[in-house]
């Protein structure tokens, strides 16, 4: 049984409007991290990170918050990025998608985050990213018996749990009383 949130995949690129494909190329993530980062962005992750975190107890959600935020997180996170198309090659040639029971859960909003990391992108590129998203996700969940996806309105990508348990937990709930 596999419950997925806006899972990466190998494909996903394919998906995705040929505007944004050329962003994400023009990328370099060697030069995208500096030694050190202005305390103006890291303000602005850490009001995000805390926002989207009000109600969990305070010494918890006080720690997720510095580490979001932290060099050593980020780095991680810069480090991850780089060795994406790698990754995606591998899960390529790893063979089929099991035959397991599939929920997709689908973001379908803007969120502060992605509006962040998206400046400059028009707001019809960010809806047809979120179609492309879609389009996706479908046909994930196609590819397997009973698989199925779910649309997540009013949410996004780094979000959908935060904001939606419910609809993390109907999920998992639905694939255990199968």
């Amino acid at each position: 049984m596999k419950v997925c949130c806006d899972p990466a995949h190998e494909d996903y690129r394919a998906y995705m409007p040929r505007q944004l494909v050329d962003q994400w190329d023009a990328w370099d993530p060697d030069q995208a991290f500096p030694d050190e980062l202005p305390d103006e962005l890291i303000q602005f992750y850490r009001g995000l990170f805390a926002q989207e975190m009000a109600d969990w107890p305070e010494d918890i959600r006080e720690l997720l918050v510095e580490r979001h935020v932290s060099p050593e997180w980020l780095r991680v996170g810069f480090q991850e990025a780089k060795n994406v198309n790698q990754l995606y090659d591998e899960v390529r040639h790893a063979g089929p998608m099991p035959d397991v029971p599939l929920i997709v859960l689908s973001s379908m909003g803007i969120d502060a985050f992605k509006q962040a990391v998206s400046m400059g992108q028009s707001e019809s590129l960010l809806r047809e990213e979120i179609e492309g998203k879609r389009r996706l996700y479908t046909a994930l969940a196609e590819s397997v018996p009973g698989g199925e996806i779910r649309l997540i309105d009013g949410v996004g990508h780094v979000t959908m749990h935060l904001r939606r348990p419910d609809a993390v937990l109907q999920a998992i709930g639905d694939l255990l009383g199968r």
